[in-house]
């Protein structure tokens, strides 16, 4: 399960908000510019297991060729070991300290999805984000909705700092993170090497 991102967001013109304590369920009605309205439901995985076809639709988000582009934290096999490892991944989740996983699902389907991370024995204030939506959804607010889903979770586990790490060229991702309240905190040079060239790294964190 990786840590990386890609999203836009800059088309989201309304949205409202409704929570349901029960299941931690938080529904959003997006819109758009071209005034179509996305209803978007933000769920966490432990609570609201996913179906083999849901960890299907996070591995096709994985997958995509876009999305492929940003991630650098594994090595992409195939797409058949890639199911196999979620699936398990998925079945393991609810024991899973270490992790938590929201997801972002419109009409039904996953459309996104975030991982947060837990750090080590003595960074158990610290957690890693890293999120990635489906191309098809870019620039309607859902990378954004995640991250502020996982801000709020984060402060109700007692997190008190949240970083994320990013390639510094993913302009979207450094856009969104910045619009929520992240701070560029350093610029890792050529830290990243990633299809035979050297990038750099950006590392932004927020205080709770």
């Amino acid at each position: 399960m990786e840590r990386q991102e890609v999203s836009r967001d800059k088309h989201a013109a309304s949205k409202t908000q409704k929570v349901n304590p029960k299941t931690s369920l938080v529904l959003d009605t997006l819109e758009t510019s071209e005034e179509k309205t996305t209803r978007l439901e933000i769920l966490n995985a432990k609570q609201a297991p996913l179906t083999d076809m849901e960890v299907a639709s996070i591995v096709e988000i994985e997958c995509h060729p876009k999305v492929q582009k940003w991630l650098y934290d594994y090595a992409f096999s195939s797409s058949k070991k890639e199911l196999h490892d979620y699936q398990v991944f998925f079945k393991r989740l609810p024991k899973n300290r270490k992790v938590d996983i929201l997801v972002a699902k419109s009409d039904g389907k996953i459309i996104g999805f975030l991982a947060l991370w837990g750090l080590g024995v003595y960074m158990k204030h610290v957690a890693t984000i890293g999120v990635s939506v489906h191309p098809h959804y870019w620039g309607k607010g859902v990378a954004t909705r995640l991250i502020k889903s996982a801000i709020e979770l984060a402060r109700q586990k007692g997190i008190e700092r949240l970083e994320v790490e990013t390639l510094s060229e993913n302009n979207p991702m450094r856009h969104v993170i910045e619009k929520v309240g992240f701070e560029l905190e350093s610029i890792r040079e050529r830290r990243i090497k990633k299809d035979g060239l050297n990038h750099d790294e950006a590392v932004y964190f927020l205080l709770l």
